[in-house]
């Protein structure tokens, strides 16, 4: 009998040395960055090397989806999933270990019950010197809560906080600064949802943040003026959505390259602001009420991003004027998709862009419905430049048809159309998966049947 041969000594040290491992400690944290918080505290359990690796990550992504998965389809755990998350939070947040965070997310559904938790966050961070801060506190699609179960953002906490007290909670801190010469310093991005923020909480912002480019605010039910003025601000994107309480939006001589609105009718003042070029508004019951377009004039012909949000589009769409907007590149609607509305009365917005290159419609399925009925023609019109065209939450309602058929026919340069057939789901609803299902394997079937014999030649039709 032949004997198995013996590895040699170099070929068995070759094998079992730990490469990964032998990198420096900066690569490996590196690596960690990388991956899911949950992920990068797992490897501590790897060795004595691995222990404390993780509490040098530049982000924590407090992310729990599948938590929230869980809530949604059994909302009596709540409460103890809840105090789980407040739990993990706390425990990453005492060993964590990195002088400063590139960003701090904290994505789960909780209230103003947990103001003493969140406040400690939001001190922590701020003392990492935190350049991105996420607090989304209602992770569950478009759904608010009333504003006065919201968590307030402590900002006037912020400037009373000593540095010493900071210290003795989170230890590893710079032993050479002062809170309030750290503060917000260092802030580039501030997304808050579902978080309760006034009028002096916003100006605050904007003037103590002097690198802050990124500001969302959703949900707020304290907010009532919002007021962006001066050329020193630093501020490029601007999201105000859902603050019903919001009466005046005013921006004026900014360099706001991108203002998003969504909400009720509002006194909406946009003045002097060269570089904004990309607008999401949906204003009102139907989206386009409070004569929109009048209040966007000033920026009309310099925009390349329109997006609005029309939530019925049949009752009040053939009231408006669309304006010519010349620079237009791309067009966005997002619109409610009920019975078997018409579609092709938005082809009017479509031809008042001369130079668009892409056309999406999102379709937020509402009560579609279909009936079968001749298919209508808009007016012609050659569209010389628009190459991609996207139909998304197609139902394969008769409507649907049209639309579709409207720029295969008069898209010139058309090269690509996409039909999205799903569902445009906004809250986590699991119990609905089921319908939803047959519903969209339905579109999908319908989308085949109605447009792959059409599709022209040279042009690509993709169905997801």
């Amino acid at each position: 009998m032949r004997k198995r041969p013996r590895l040699t000594q170099h070929k068995a040290s070759y094998y079992s040395e730990d490469c990964i491992s032998s990198l420096p400690d900066d690569i490996l944290v590196s690596i960690l960055s990388r991956l899911s918080l949950k992920e990068a505290v797992l490897t501590s359990c790897l060795s004595r090397r691995w222990r404390h690796l993780w509490t040098g990550i530049t982000g924590l992504d407090f992310d729990a989806d599948d938590e929230l998965n869980k809530i949604a389809a059994e909302p009596k755990l709540k409460s103890s999933e809840r105090s789980k998350y407040i739990n993990w939070v706390n425990r990453v947040v005492r060993n964590y270990r990195g002088l400063t965070l590139e960003a701090f997310r904290i994505c789960f559904d909780l209230e103003k019950g947990s103001k003493t938790a969140i406040d400690n966050w939001v001190k922590f961070a701020m003392a990492k010197m935190v350049q991105k801060l996420e607090l989304d506190l209602l992770e569950n699609g478009e759904t608010l809560r009333q504003s006065l179960r919201n968590y307030t953002f402590p900002y006037k906490l912020l400037t009373e906080t000593k540095w010493s007290s900071l210290k003795r909670l989170y230890g590893n801190l710079p032993s050479n600064l002062s809170f309030t010469s750290v503060g917000f310093k260092a802030l580039k991005v501030l997304s808050l949802k579902c978080v309760n923020v006034n009028d002096e909480a916003l100006q605050y912002f904007l003037s103590n943040c002097p690198v802050l480019q990124c500001l969302s605010i959703h949900g707020s039910g304290d907010l009532e003026n919002v007021k962006v003025t001066g050329v020193s601000l630093k501020l490029r994107y601007l999201e105000i959505i859902f603050c019903l309480g919001v009466k005046t939006i005013e921006i004026c001589e900014t360099n706001l390259v991108s203002f998003s609105y969504l909400g009720g009718n509002i006194n909406l003042c946009i003045d002097n602001v060269p570089m904004l070029d990309e607008i999401s508004i949906g204003e009102g019951y139907s989206g386009l009420e409070n004569d929109v377009f009048n209040q966007l004039s000033s920026c009309l012909y310099q925009l390349e991003v329109l997006t609005l949000d029309i939530y019925r589009p049949e009752e009040n769409i053939k009231m408006f004027a669309f304006p010519e907007l010349p620079n237009l590149k791309q067009l966005i609607l997002k619109i409610g998709a009920w019975d078997d509305d018409p579609l092709l009365q938005f082809t009017s917005l479509v031809r008042a862009c001369p130079n668009l290159y892409r056309f999406v419609l999102q379709l937020i399925w509402m009560s579609p419905s279909k009936r079968r009925r001749k298919i209508r023609r808009a007016a012609k019109c050659p569209h010389q430049y628009l190459k991609l065209v996207e139909i998304v939450g197609y139902y394969g309602r008769t409507s649907d048809d049209e639309l579709a058929m409207y720029f295969i026919e008069n898209a010139i340069a058309l090269q690509k159309i996409v039909i999205d057939p799903r569902h445009q789901i906004l809250e986590r609803t699991p119990i609905r998966n089921d319908k939803i299902k047959r519903e969209e394997a339905a579109a999908r079937n319908a989308a085949k049947k109605q447009l792959e014999a059409k599709r022209p030649p040279g042009v690509e039709l993709v169905i997801l």
